[in-house]
C-alpha cells in the first residue's frame, strides 16, 4: 500500500471514530433528557402538601434543563422542572413543581412554544387595530 493510501486510510479511521463518538454523545444527552420527562396525567397527580421525596419517587429526578423564561417561583419555594412526554416539540410544556419546607406548595404548567406563538400573534393583531 502506498503512503497516500495509508494516510487516507488513517483519515478515514479517525473520521469513523469521531462519528461514533458524536453519535454516542447525542444518544446520551437525548436519553438523559427523556428520562426527566413526564406525562400531563402524571403532573396532574401531584398534589399540594405531598412530600418532595414522594413526588420524585413517582416521577423520577427532575432534569437539569430549565425553561429560559421561567416564572418567578412563589416566595420561599424552590422548584423542580419536568418536560412533557408524548407530544411533539412545539407542543411540549414544562411542568413546574414548587416546594416549601419539603412539601408541594404550588404547581404550574408553563405554556408550550406553540401557546406562546399564538399569544404573540394575538398581541400583534390587537396592536395593529386602529
Amino acid at each position: 500500500m502506498s503512503v497516500v493510501g495509508k494516510v487516507l486510510l488513517g483519515i478515514l479511521g479517525v473520521a469513523v471514530l469521531a462519528g461514533v463518538g458524536l453519535w454516542s454523545g447525542i444518544r446520551h444527552v437525548a436519553g438523559d433528557i427523556s428520562s426527566h420527562m413526564i406525562t400531563a396525567a402524571q403532573f396532574k397527580g401531584v398534589h399540594d402538601g405531598e412530600s418532595r421525596d414522594a413526588v420524585r419517587d413517582r416521577l423520577g429526578e427532575p432534569g437539569g434543563l430549565q425553561p429560559q423564561d421561567k416564572p418567578e417561583p412563589p416566595a420561599g419555594t424552590t422548584c423542580d422542572y419536568y418536560l412533557q412526554k408524548g407530544v411533539i416539540l412545539e407542543k411540549k410544556r414544562t411542568f413546574q413543581i414548587c416546594y416549601r419546607d419539603g412539601k408541594v406548595a404550588a404547581t404550574k404548567a408553563l405554556p408550550s412554544a406553540e401557546d406562546e406563538a399564538a399569544q404573540d400573534k394575538g398581541k400583534s393583531t390587537e396592536s395593529a387595530k386602529p
